[in-house]
């Protein structure tokens, strides 16, 4: 399906979700003017106005005290003792001086100031993702007021009087701030979001991973301003207290004061209390996973710049899930991601927005479903948008190296053709023979110490032939090709395997590709010709290439029906631009030479080939074939980190290559040619 065919789709899927989140709005704003009649004994509310009027009335040391809180709350709701649920108050000291003017209003005035403060920041939570939207328009005010309005979570925490939305407002902010480059007020804004800090574990990781230093600057800054404001209100026993008592609930699940445990909610659904809950599980198994899946997130987050949105989305998404502790209100903070993948996906900024669309969709439909089954409802949502975000992270595109037009040596381009030869006597006149007349400037064959007659019959064609005094393998093979040919002048080098494998018919094909601008690297695919499996290719060969092959586009992003053919082509600004004396010196020099070829953004063209099996052309065993798989594999997982901010050598372009074209001499730096 096409790109336009895709949106179209997202464009649908988001128009349902827009409509839905239309009618719960209207029926939670009826079910709230309704509830607000009644005697406001259910929300968490009445445990934030306990926490205000002891900070009032008793001070800062009194604020965490389980006893004194359990009496205030209950004179602010009546109720037996014996039959009484203490909802302890456990916020950063400088929240609760944030909240302490509502201590001065009687209770039900003091939830409707909450409501209509937090209705409020609904609103400027709207304008702020707008303005940070991918195209600011009004589509995107429409898919931010729809996800909000229509969201459960979002609902609860303005019925239940809770801290959510005075965490998600600096959080748009931040996000907005991030995805526009200021990565200053980025910091800033995160650190005023601090409110539960247990929701953005991965908010500082992001900007260690993404080395954002004035990120970090601006959120320490923050932190430390606001430590210097808790202990001026509160004083330094209990603010210490209240840090030490967060790392207790942090690893063991509850908050402790002065040795007493003052919170433990086993309500809640964090990932690790779904994994403790499945048999045979543990605290030991949840360690592991969730230690595994923050490396998995870490490594997204470094993922090298690219949609810096999409970053701060799964950074927001990810500490949900990984947090110790999350109730449903908190699930608002995924109001972020969510308006992040609409906003991408209805952009054309996404690899996948049929996938964001049907994701989001169902992933809200979950989170809102929340009360007509129960929290795992909750958490399959939340743990469906943040691993879909860190499979889109991690599937970004190239960073192309800017290229001038072609240009050639002389009136016409300068074709080499190379020969990259291993026993291939037999064969060589024929291979050579075949060259349509006409076709190749110079045709070099470079010999990797064979023990017969290649040299002899090489030199009798007039090639021009090198020969390896010890075998240093197909990739060595291809390095002192390549070096070669280009040193020739070469505008286009064809690779062409002298043991007639390939038809070497389609060399002009091959060349014209390029030549006419349309790549600068041309494969020879033999799945676009006749059936593999009619030309003779061993079916466990096919079996490898196609797996091979999909995991390859997967990786890469590319559509090629063929990644592990030998017949091929490069233009001249491809082979000076390509680190490929890096490489290695075996069979998989070929996949390396395509990921760098991806990574880069170069454009790569195919055109039909057929492959010929028979006694002479040569052929590698079943444990060479794995062996190639293998290392295939090992090439993928090496541009996975690479892309992830560690440096792989064969994946960096050599000097300034990616400001601009480099002379042969200066291509890579290793590799001796014997």
């Amino acid at each position: 399906m096409s790109r336009w065919g895709s949106l179209r789709w997202a464009n649908i899927g988001y128009a349902a979700a827009t409509g839905a989140g239309v009618g719960s709005f209207l029926f939670w704003a009826g079910y709230w003017i309704t509830f607000v009649r009644g005697s406001l004994q259910g929300p968490d509310f009445f445990s934030f106005y306990s926490g205000a009027k002891l900070y009032v009335v008793k001070g800062g040391s009194a604020v965490y005290d389980l006893a004194l809180q359990k009496q205030y709350e209950l004179q602010v709701i009546p109720h037996p003792a014996d039959q009484f649920v203490v909802l302890p108050y456990f916020h950063p000291p400088y929240y609760t001086l944030l909240i302490a003017p509502l201590a001065f209003m009687d209770y039900r005035a003091a939830y409707y100031a909450m409501a209509a403060f937090n209705v409020l920041l609904a609103v400027l939570l709207i304008a702020l993702l707008v303005r940070g939207s991918e195209r600011i328009h009004g589509r995107a005010a429409i898919v931010a007021a729809a996800l909000i309005a229509g969201f459960f979570p979002l609902f609860v925490t303005v019925l239940q009087g809770q801290s959510d939305l005075i965490v998600l407002v600096p959080l748009a902010a931040a996000y907005t701030a991030w995805a526009r480059g200021r990565l200053g007020w980025a910091g800033i804004f995160s650190g005023l979001a601090l409110a539960k800090p247990q929701l953005l574990l991965l908010v500082p990781v992001l900007f260690l991973a993404r080395r954002a230093w004035r990120a970090l600057a601006g959120f320490a800054a923050v932190i430390a301003g606001l430590a210097v404001i808790s202990i001026a209100g509160f004083g330094a026993g209990p603010v210490l207290g209240y840090v030490n008592a967060v790392g207790r609930w942090a690893i063991g699940g509850s908050l402790q004061t002065s040795g007493q445990i003052v919170y433990t909610d086993t309500a809640v659904y964090s990932l690790r209390n779904v994994l403790e809950a499945v048999p045979g599980g543990g605290k030991g198994l949840a360690l592991a996973v969730l230690v595994i899946l923050l490396a998995l997130v870490a490594l997204s987050l470094s993922w090298r710049p690219d949609k810096p949105r999409l970053d701060f989305a799964l950074a927001i998404a990810a500490s949900l899930v990984l947090s110790p502790h999350q109730n449903i209100h908190d699930l608002a903070l995924l109001v972020i991601p969510g308006f992040a993948l609409a906003d991408l996906a209805l952009a054309g900024e996404l690899r996948w927005p049929r996938a964001a669309a049907l994701v989001l969709v169902l992933a809200y439909a979950a989170i809102n479903l929340t009360l007509a089954f129960d929290l795992w409802s909750a958490a399959v949502g939340a743990i469906a948008i943040a691993a879909y975000l860190t499979v889109e992270r991690m599937a970004v595109r190239p960073d192309p190296i800017p290229l001038g037009d072609l240009r050639w040596s002389g009136p016409r381009p300068h074709r080499v053709i190379v020969l990259p030869a291993y026993r291939a006597a037999k064969t060589l006149v024929e291979v050579v023979g075949d060259i349509p007349a006409g076709q190749a400037d110079r045709i070099l064959l470079v010999d990797d110490a064979s023990a017969d007659a290649t040299v002899s019959v090489a030199m009798a064609l007039h090639l021009d032939v090198i020969r390896h005094q010890r075998n240093l393998g197909y990739g060595g093979n291809q390095k002192t090709c390549y070096r070669h040919a280009l040193a020739m002048g070469a505008d286009v080098v064809v690779m062409l395997h002298p043991d007639g494998q390939y038809d070497p018919a389609i060399i002009p094909n091959l060349c014209r590709v390029i030549e006419d601008g349309e790549a600068d690297i041309v494969l020879g695919s033999r799945w676009l010709g006749l059936d593999p499996a009619k030309a003779g290719m061993p079916w466990w060969k096919r079996l490898g290439n196609r797996f091979l092959t999909a995991a390859e586009n997967r990786v890469l992003g590319l559509h090629l029906s063929e990644y592990h053919t030998g017949y091929r082509a490069y233009s001249r600004r491809f082979l000076e631009a390509i680190p490929f004396l890096e490489n290695s010196n075996d069979f998989v020099f070929d996949t390396q030479v395509l990921i760098q070829a991806a990574t880069f953004g170069f454009k790569i063209g195919e055109v039909p080939a057929i492959g010929k099996y028979h006694a002479d052309a040569s052929s590698v065993s079943f444990r060479t074939s794995t062996v190639y798989g293998l290392e295939t594999l090992a090439a993928l997982f090496r541009y996975v980190i690479h892309r992830a901010g560690f440096p792989s050598p064969w994946l960096t372009p050599a000097s300034d290559a990616d400001k601009q074209a480099l002379a042969i001499g200066q291509v890579a730096h290793h590799g001796n040619v014997e």
